[in-house]
């Protein structure tokens, strides 16, 4: 083989590399929206033959990662605050839009229950995600202030880094119970575990979705996905863990 030969081959190669590297698209994710992404994820990767990475954190951690220059290309939050403080400080390119609707719902152990205040009042360890980082958190925070449950329940309050942590701690039975988001009861590891409670007065919480400056996918891959996150098929997706279109 000659060097001209060799040298082109290397340059192809190294060529080839950095494509594969910019067309895979790093998606960071609310860790709510985990189980519904993941099969998302293998769609889209079976459709287009093109790679997914999910960064999956609380909201609140991956708006910090994101101010400071995290190379993801789009953000799904778990409510607005966050993707719009995003798009406000300049890391996004367009206003961000609703993708779906989550609910905060109540999880315990027991399951001959009477209400979510039998619950709270049986239960000696109670899981809730970081009400400063998660909106699941705050939302349960806002919650229990409203029913005035909230300076009572400190010392049963057990707190995760975000809801995928709370899923945790119910899948493996460390606490008596939780409040985490809809989607949890139709995740195999934890649905058919316990107890679970809508929280009626509870308002839905919008995640939405920001397509970010800091973006180093193709144009074109990126609006592909953006095209594949509200088809017909995610779409089922997604209301198949229990989310509701906007």
């Amino acid at each position: 083989m000659t060097r001209i030969v060799l040298l082109f081959l290397i340059l192809i190669s190294s060529i080839n590399s950095v494509r594969a590297q910019d067309e895979n698209l790093k998606i960071a994710i609310a860790a709510n929206l985990l189980p519904a992404m993941s099969q998302i994820e293998t769609l889209y990767e079976i459709k287009f033959q093109s790679s997914v990475t999910l960064i999956v954190a609380s909201s609140g951690k991956l708006t910090a990662q994101i101010i400071n220059g995290a190379p993801y290309d789009v953000f799904i939050s778990a409510d607005m605050k966050y993707p719009e403080k995003i798009y406000k400080e300049g890391n996004g390119q367009q206003p961000p839009e609703v993708l779906i609707q989550g609910k905060l719902v109540f999880w315990s152990k027991e399951s001959n229950l009477q209400s979510i205040e039998d619950g709270v009042q049986r239960a000696e360890t109670i899981a809730i995600a970081q009400p400063e980082l998660a909106p699941y958190g705050h939302q349960t925070q806002q919650w229990l202030q409203s029913k005035g449950w909230w300076t009572q329940m400190q010392p049963k309050l057990v707190y995760a880094e975000n809801v995928s942590q709370v899923n945790q701690y119910i899948a493996t039975g460390v606490v008596d119970a939780a409040f985490t988001a809809n989607s949890a009861q139709y995740a195999e590891a934890v649905g058919k575990k316990g107890q679970w409670q809508a929280l009626p007065d509870a308002k839905p919480l919008p995640h939405g979705m920001v397509l970010l400056r800091n973006s180093e996918a193709p144009e074109f891959t990126v609006n592909q996905f953006l095209e594949f996150i509200v088809s017909p098929v995610a779409q089922k997706v997604f209301q198949d863990f229990g989310y509701e279109l906007p």
